[in-house]
């Protein structure tokens, strides 16, 4: 091969190729296992991020100095992150990274991609909706003021407006997909651990939007009594949220690292007859950029297609059919008649069914 055929990627580059090719057979496994396992693990990784949630605001709650509360609730929120990565669970918003490289390389298919956001998105709802149930009415564990923190940070991420929720949500998964990211890069469990620690910890700290983690939060906060309808959370928060959190981990961080790695694609997944450079893998072959375009155009498409089905359906009947778009409180000490859980549990439902509905459709 002559040299002016080559790229003007160095795919070796800190050993890109490496780890696309380890994300992406990753990635290529996440998608194919079944219903039930991803509703398990996809449960397990929101109880998880109850429990780091929780153990936040016990540590935050009446600390004076804002910027030192945050700190301490950035400093003991990443414990829920590590149980995931390293004990095993399925991330919704970590799975919007990891199988779609596999999609980018063409291990996978897109189809399976999106069985997989469904399932793990659906399991995170599942295990949110319980873990707001245990701390709050099972345990009874969380008293005044403890209380009263839980509704003011859920009254907050509800009174934001819906664009900065998006922006935040970006922000969040940014950094939270980097943590995934270089947590890949390294295989020493205590590698892993700082290097999860420390992107999390700054998310958490700085107070961007994580979708699980307010599938928790801000349900927690409608038992306890803030004033929030179930539609404004979905609405105001969930959609905005999960739509920057799925642009983060799609394009900000798995994209960019694959389209720098030199748009790896697998030869088997290359069309019969088309003249592409080979990659620094042996398995893989350079992509060119009609093929980024093509996978670009995919990815933005699932993007838009999934929010809007997922959170996006179930926002439209909630808030805007069942309860009729009513305006926000003005303030968390506002009373507001008790929201009860049946529209949560018919969130839960629909959600449950559109999973499995992709599981018979998608996961082929």
């Amino acid at each position: 091969m002559n040299n002016e055929k080559l790229p003007s990627f160095i795919p070796y580059y800190g050993g890109l190729h490496n780890t696309i090719h380890e994300m992406s057979v990753a990635g290529d496994t996440k998608a194919k296992i079944g219903l039930g396992q991803i509703l398990v693990l996809g449960i397990l990784a929101s109880v998880y991020l109850t429990f780091a949630t929780t153990l936040a605001i016990v540590c935050a709650t009446g600390i004076e100095t804002v910027s030192v509360k945050k700190l301490v609730m950035g400093v003991v929120f990443p414990v829920g992150l590590i149980a995931i990565l390293i004990g095993g669970a399925e991330l919704y918003t970590g799975n919007a990274m990891v199988p779609s490289v596999a999609g980018m390389t063409g291990r996978t298919g897109w189809n399976r991609v999106a069985y997989n956001w469904v399932g793990s998105y659906t399991g995170n709802f599942l295990g949110g909706i319980f873990g707001a149930i245990f701390i709050i009415y099972l345990t009874n564990i969380l008293g005044d003021p403890f209380l009263m923190t839980v509704k003011k940070v859920a009254f907050k991420k509800v009174s934001n407006p819906w664009m900065t929720n998006f922006w935040r949500g970006l922000a969040c998964v940014w950094l939270v997909d980097l943590a995934v990211y270089l947590a890949g890069r390294v295989k020493e469990p205590a590698a892993k651990f700082f290097l999860i620690w420390f992107p999390t910890m700054t998310f958490f700290a700085i107070g961007f939007e994580h979708s699980i983690v307010n599938m928790f939060i801000i349900p927690a906060g409608i038992m306890a009594g803030a004033p929030i309808t179930w539609g404004q959370f979905l609405w105001n928060n969930l959609v905005p949220v999960t739509l920057g959190n799925t642009v983060a981990g799609l394009f900000t961080v798995g994209m960019a690292y694959w389209y720098t790695a030199g748009m790896p694609v697998l030869k088997k997944a290359v069309e019969p007859g088309s003249q592409y450079v080979p990659y620094a893998h042996e398995d893989y072959v350079h992509g060119d950029n009609a093929y980024l375009a093509k996978t670009f155009i995919t990815g933005a498409v699932l993007t838009l297609v999934f929010t809007a089905l997922m959170p996006g359906v179930a926002a439209l009947v909630t808030y805007g059919v069942l309860e009729g778009a009513p305006a926000m409180a003005t303030s968390v000490k506002e009373h507001l008649a008790p929201q009860g859980l049946v529209k949560g549990l018919m969130v839960c439902a629909y959600f449950t069914a559109v999973a499995f509905v992709a599981s018979v459709s998608l996961r082929k």
